[in-house]
Order: structure tokens, then sequence, then C-alpha cells
């Protein structure tokens, strides 16, 4: 009992992750990098697209593993109703091949050298950011010349799978103790 107390506690720390974009002061970006497969993801990063609308260099937004059948019309009925009314198939890409954040990294890596990106915004809930910028940051080392495209970060909240609410909830604590065992495997014995 002792140890499955434990193995929750330190599930938690895959919350212990600092985003490097606050949400306020939005950084110059190529594309804002949403990985789907959480709710509300996607209605977020429509929400972030639409506060670049309109700037000099308004960034491409790239949906990362919506499925094969994800069309753009399918994206437009998941955003608010102002962001999909402005927004344009040639403002977005489908990326609807991975179905695993490792997936997610390797493409993008493919998409940032074909498109020229410097520099993106990733996107995806709390508990799940920490696991995502490794992989993410590790792909791209691997696969581009160093210093290629830069990764910003902001997650966006996914009740109840946040800091000091997760605990009290049985989906909470299966979310978050399954996302800190693949962080505990992707830490330390994975290689890209």
């Amino acid at each position: 009992m002792a140890a499955v107390a434990l193995g929750i506690e330190f599930s938690g720390t895959v919350y212990d992750y600092t985003d490097t974009v606050d949400g306020v002061n939005l950084p110059q970006v190529d594309a804002i990098v949403v990985l789907a497969g959480g709710r509300g993801r996607l209605a977020a990063a429509g929400d972030l697209w639409s506060r670049y609308r309109g700037s000099e260099h308004e960034p491409t937004l790239y949906f990362s593993g919506v499925g094969s059948q994800t069309t753009f019309k399918v994206i437009q009925s998941q955003l608010r109703s102002g962001v999909s009314a402005v927004l344009k198939p040639e403002q977005v890409v489908l990326e609807n091949e991975s179905t695993n954040t490792e997936e997610n990294a390797r493409l993008l890596a493919k998409n940032a050298r074909t498109r020229g990106w410097k520099k993106v915004l990733l996107v995806t809930s709390r508990y799940h950011m920490k696991r995502a910028r490794l992989i993410f940051g590790k792909v791209l080392e691997t696969n581009l010349p160093a210093d290629v495209v830069g990764i910003e970060t902001l997650s966006v909240y996914q009740e109840p799978f946040e800091p000091g609410e997760w605990i009290w909830s049985p989906q909470g604590i299966r979310v978050t103790v399954g996302e800190y065992l693949k962080w505990l495997y992707y830490s330390r014995v994975w290689k890209p």
C-alpha cells in the first residue's frame, strides 16, 4: 500500500514544468503546433492563433495527430465560431498520420524542414507538456541541424488534470500515473 501511495505521489511530478510562454506576451513563431487527443486543445490553439491574426508574421496552425478522417471542416467545427469564420485552409496544416507523441515530433521535424520553420509554439495539456517537450526537443535535435527549430511551449487547462486537482478524480489519477510511467520511459530509456 505504501508503494502505491509513493507511486501516486511521484506521479504528480509530471506537472513540474514551466512553460516558456505566459499566454500574454506571445513570441513570433512560424507555427502553432497543437497535439490532438485532449479535450479543448484544438479550440485553445485556435483562440491562440486568433491573437496572432493580423500581425506581421501570422503563424500556420498545425494540428498534429488529428486522425486520417479529419478534414478542414471537421477542424472548423471544433473551433469557436469567431475563429472558424476567419481561418482559411491555406493557414492550416492537418497532420493526420501520427498516432502518438513520438510520431507527432517526427512528422513535425519533416514539416519544419520542408516549410523552413525556425520556431514553433507547442500546445498541449499541462500533464502532457513535460514529456512532449522532451520528445520534441530530442527528435528535432536528432533530425535537423543544430538550432534549426526553436520550441516555445504553452500548456492548456484540461480539468481535472491539473496540479492539486488530479488526485481527487479516478480519471485524473489514471491519466497522471500513466503519464508519469511514460515520462520515466522517455526520460531514462528512450533514444530517438
